[in-house]
């Protein structure tokens, strides 16, 4: 089997008519080519850099489908953002003989990816299981905007809502020195910094939390004062990072304030 290089892309994928809880609730392979159609470049499973492309192949829900998500309301669409490892990947002319990836004449093994363009987007095709996972299962619609499902128009206006975010904090350096850590074994940013640096926009109390499989849990101190500096940032300027990465002992992830 040929080694995976690590490679990752963050990607659009759109299941069309079958269910989207059959990819996330598979614990071995995710995305199968078992389910893959013929496409420009063969028979594999296909990723788009562009959600304007995946969008085409949406999956459109019913309320008989899986009971772990909201039922869906009138002329709502579901699409996946998802981590693609395309390892070494090759760039090729559409061709739907591919069944495979070709080798490379340099290692003699098989490319890990396939990628061309297409309809304005770049594209990547996998020709085996267990190269992506679903990250999120975006639901969305189109047309004039529906202030029942869409009560912001932008998203510098959400984050000034309290409703938007469960979380309003503020506390002193010698307050949050004094809060329990569970995970922050990795992090080495002074907490004390993290609060002094960050603007202030009035008294606010309670800290972030994140949805485990257990119900909403509180970040830990240090991840908490991050996020929140983030917030605050962005929150007086629009053009300021709103990533935040959160970091425990063993993993990573982003989070979009």
């Amino acid at each position: 089997m040929n080694s995976i290089q690590p490679n990752e892309r963050r990607v659009w994928h759109g299941t069309s008519v079958l269910d989207p809880s059959i990819v996330y609730a598979d614990k071995m392979d995710g995305f199968m080519m078992q389910f893959a159609a013929q496409g420009l470049w063969g028979r594999g499973i296909y990723f788009a850099d562009k959600a304007s492309y995946s969008k085409h192949y949406s999956h459109k829900p019913t309320t008989s489908q899986a009971s772990d998500r909201p039922a869906p309301k009138e002329g709502e669409l579901e699409m996946f953002l998802t981590r693609l490892l395309v390892g070494k990947e090759t760039k090729l002319n559409q061709n739907r003989a591919l069944t495979v990836p070709p080798i490379d004449s340099k290692t003699g093994l098989k490319y890990n990816s396939v990628t061309g363009n297409t309809a304005g987007s770049q594209v990547w095709i996998v020709y085996e299981n267990g190269r992506a996972y679903p990250e999120y299962l975006a639901r969305y619609y189109v047309g004039n905007r529906d202030e029942s499902r869409s009560p912001y128009e932008s998203k510098k206006e959400a984050s000034k809502s309290r409703r938007w975010s469960s979380c309003s904090f503020e506390l002193d350096a010698s307050q949050l020195m004094n809060v329990s850590r569970k995970d922050n074994a990795t992090s080495n940013v002074s907490s004390s910094n993290l609060l002094a640096s960050a603007p202030k926009l009035g008294a606010r109390q309670g800290s972030w939390e994140y949805l485990s499989e257990t119900g909403w849990v509180a970040y830990d101190a240090i991840n908490d004062a991050l996020i929140e500096k983030t917030f605050q940032a962005y929150s007086v300027a629009a053009t300021a990072p709103s990533i935040v990465v959160i970091k425990g002992p063993k993993w990573e992830y982003e989070v979009d304030v």
